[in-house]
């Protein structure tokens, strides 16, 4: 995963997710594969930072507390993409917390409910793109290559955010080694 965020007329923030690996060198060529879009600017600062793939936590909420972001896991495992849905969570949760607040009811029960607004779309997003993360960790070299044969960069995109699964699951036929081991991990616990 990779990102150029503008941060003003003369500013951007360049990062990339790496797991594993060095992320400067990675960073360095992302860089200079970019070169027309940052000109000859210069680098101000790095940073790093490890972010939560593994999925959501499994106690988002309790009595008096919500967690969000990357406390809660509310990352795309796959992509490591967290803006979006840790957005979303922040917004239900922020909501309903303030909505219980009012009620005078902190209870567990009551700031749960944000966890069932949540889930549809993004929890199950979120665990989609774990499912498929520890799929494609299991493929060899020339399993992916295979796969990357059989899907467009759509379907890939689609996969990797746990969007349309089964959908891209349909275009594997043509490979039923590749797509028995998707469905197994897709149906997996």
């Amino acid at each position: 995963y990779a990102w150029i965020f503008p941060k003003g007329e003369r500013v951007a923030e360049v990062g990339i997710g790496v797991r594993g690996g060095n992320a400067k060198l990675y960073l360095d060529k992302f860089v200079k594969e970019h070169s027309d879009e940052l000109g000859s600017g210069q680098i101000i600062d790095y940073r790093g930072a490890p972010v939560p793939i593994g999925g959501m936590i499994s106690k988002l909420y309790g009595d008096g507390f919500i967690l969000i972001g990357d406390a809660a896991g509310t990352v795309i495992p796959l992509t490591g993409a967290g803006i979006h849905s840790s957005g979303v969570a922040g917004l239900t949760a922020g909501r309903v917390a303030g909505e219980a607040s009012l009620e005078g009811d902190n209870s567990s029960e009551r700031l749960g409910t944000w966890v069932r607004e949540y889930e549809d779309p993004w929890g199950k997003k979120i665990k989609l793109s774990l499912k498929v993360m520890r799929f494609l960790e299991k493929l060899s070299d020339d399993e992916l290559n295979k796969l990357a044969d059989v899907l467009d960069p759509d379907d890939i995109v689609k996969l990797a955010n746990g969007e349309d699964v089964f959908t891209v699951a349909r275009k594997l036929i043509k490979r039923p080694g590749i797509a028995f081991k998707l469905a197994k991990s897709i149906l997996s616990s």
